[in-house]
């Protein structure tokens, strides 16, 4: 008779599962907490949790992942009280699913994937607490590495007409990872609708971000003028921006440039090539840097484009650069307030290429 029950509750579990991954969003009903409907729910779990396992174990990743959220909720349900970022967490490597999670007390992002395809694809899922109870809707995001969530205008952890959240995701691209955020507003019956998109245009290119006591922080960077920096381990000039979360969305505070010897040095070269003297000499420890430079030709960019020697760190207080097919510098830095001014350069060799 147990198992006869088990079958018809998996099952309507799996036709729920159904109706979860076609996108349609369906308020939960939940079973009054009796002794034996507590004891149905575990074994229904551990069910549910053996046949996620097998569906990622056979390659049925899509199938795997939806059976996955719905092992999460369940647990949730049962014991919503801690912390849901947390748990979800704990559950899904106690089951060795691989999954990011990202959240607070009362919701959680979770992005599902395959253990053998880490940089396939990507099932992305909602947690949330609302009249009670634990909701699930799945999220725009597919494909993507989470980098971060936040939530606000929660009411005691529940979602009401006025909660939003955000997510932070990293989407793959040419020049490596690229920040993408989107937010999501609460709407009626209670679903989530996409309200704001922020991509690489305004978080500033290639690189990472993170949320940091209610703002949102990247730093990325795009290719500089006059340089080459085409490999994997190249230094680059990275922009810090900070954004803050407004009523009408995420709005940018602050766009500054990253201090780093390598950072001056691409600076005071773009000055060289723009004739523009007052502002090279901000970037020199001596001015006659200046003149020094230019009687080796660093203002004229058909002489070729600039890289950094291989292995060379944007910190390095020491640098080697190459110009074009043959130049070869030697320059040092020293660090002044915030930053860093170029001290002295010198021709040098490429045996260290």
């Amino acid at each position: 008779m147990k198992q006869a029950l088990l079958r018809v509750l998996v099952c309507a579990m799996l036709g729920a599962i159904a109706v979860l991954g076609s996108g349609c969003d369906r308020k939960p009903r939940l079973v009054p907490a009796s002794a034996d409907s507590l004891a149905v729910g575990n074994d229904s779990l551990s069910i549910l949790s053996r046949m996620a396992a097998e569906q990622w174990s056979d390659g049925h990743v899509e199938q795997a992942a939806s059976i996955s959220a719905r092992v999460v909720r369940l647990r949730l349900e049962a014991d919503p009280s801690a912390a849901w970022d947390e748990r979800a967490r704990t559950l899904l490597d106690s089951l060795n699913i691989a999954a990011e999670v990202a959240g607070d007390a009362r919701t959680a992002v979770v992005n599902l994937f395959s253990r053998t395809e880490v940089e396939g694809n990507s099932w992305p899922f909602l947690f949330w607490s609302e009249g009670g109870e634990v909701r699930l809707q799945t999220l725009e995001g597919r494909n993507m590495r989470l980098l971060g969530a936040m939530t606000r205008s929660f009411s005691d952890g529940s979602a009401g007409d006025s909660s939003q959240v955000a997510v932070l995701w990293g989407r793959k691209a040419a020049t490596g990872q690229q920040p993408l955020l989107l937010t999501w507003r609460h709407a009626r019956g209670g679903r989530w609708d996409l309200s704001q998109t922020l991509g690489p245009d305004s978080l500033g290119g290639t690189g990472s971000g993170q949320f940091e006591d209610g703002e949102l922080v990247t730093r990325t960077y795009r290719p500089t003028p006059f340089f080459d920096e085409n490999c994997t381990s190249c230094p680059h000039v990275h922009h810090e921006r900070r954004f803050r979360w407004t009523t009408a969305g995420f709005v940018r505070t602050d766009d500054h440039i990253v201090p780093s010897p390598y950072a001056t040095f691409t600076a005071f070269i773009a000055a060289l090539v723009a004739g523009d003297r007052d502002q090279a000499l901000r970037y020199t420890a001596d001015p006659s840097l200046y003149e020094f430079a230019r009687r080796y030709e660093w203002h004229d960019p058909a002489l070729g484009r600039w890289r950094a020697a291989p292995g060379t760190e944007a910190t390095s207080s020491e640098m080697v650069f190459f110009r074009g097919r043959s130049d070869a510098f030697r320059v040092t830095f020293q660090s002044r307030g915030a930053g860093w001014v170029v001290l002295g350069f010198e021709a040098t060799t490429r045996s260290v290429e």
